[in-house]
């Protein structure tokens, strides 16, 4: 990772789940700054774990309409405040109406490009993500909101609590087409650690991200305590 570091791709994707857990890595090396992004979808976001991220001395920043209902595309200009931390954390958003909030960042994002990484992270088990075209097709529309070209993919593939190590290699398939048809490289498979540690024979030399799961809707969060 680099010290600037965007996670974007289509809902369901889990880019929220990563940006959590990297900035949560980042933060034991020094000061980080998680960004939440995603101005219109009021799910699943970085900003509903905010004391979370307090416990570890990790600064967020989020729109004003952050965990309410209102889609209004308003950026806070705390946002320019990450660029000053030692690293960063951007949670794009989930489609290319979200995602055009961080083209406006796009001068300082310029500043530091060597320091810039804009990661695209695939779940191959989720709708429009479930074949190369889609992928490619949905990824060139958020690229070009936030006027970035991504960088590397990640190949997050579950399908939650029933996530087999065939669909992180399901996944790992479509995501080498991906790169073969645009030459965006793959740079990390991320999963549970039990699924990761399964596919690893598999995996090559690809670097892992292991996830611990932090984002639940009420709902399950409700299932999980009754078991």
């Amino acid at each position: 990772m680099k010290r600037f570091n965007i996670f974007a791709g289509n809902y369901g994707s889990g880019k929220t789940e990563i940006s959590l857990n990297t900035a949560l890595a980042l933060a034991e090396r020094g000061n980080t700054t998680l960004v939440d992004m995603d101005v219109v979808n009021p799910y699943f976001r970085s900003a509903e774990s905010e004391t979370l991220l307090a416990d570890h001395g990790i600064r967020l920043i989020a729109p004003p309409y952050a965990n309410t209902n209102v889609d209004v595309p308003v950026l806070s200009a705390e946002v320019m405040a990450a660029f000053e931390s030692e690293t960063a954390v951007f949670d794009a958003g989930g489609d290319p109406v979200g995602a055009a909030a961080l083209g406006g960042l796009l001068a300082q994002f310029n500043t530091h490009r060597n320091e810039t990484m804009l990661y695209y992270v695939v779940n191959a088990r989720r709708p429009l993500q479930q074949t190369a075209p889609e992928i490619i097709e949905m990824m060139e529309q958020i690229s070009g909101r936030i006027r970035l070209q991504v960088d590397g993919l990640i190949n997050n593939t579950n399908l939650g609590r029933e996530t087999t190590t065939a669909d992180l290699a399901y996944g790992q398939e479509i995501c080498e087409e991906v790169s073969r048809q645009t030459g965006v490289p793959v740079l990390y498979i991320a999963g549970k650690p039990e699924i990761l540690a399964g596919f690893r024979p598999q995996g090559g030399n690809i670097p892992e991200i292991p996830l611990t799961i932090y984002t639940f809707p009420d709902w399950l969060v409700d299932d999980i305590h009754e078991k």
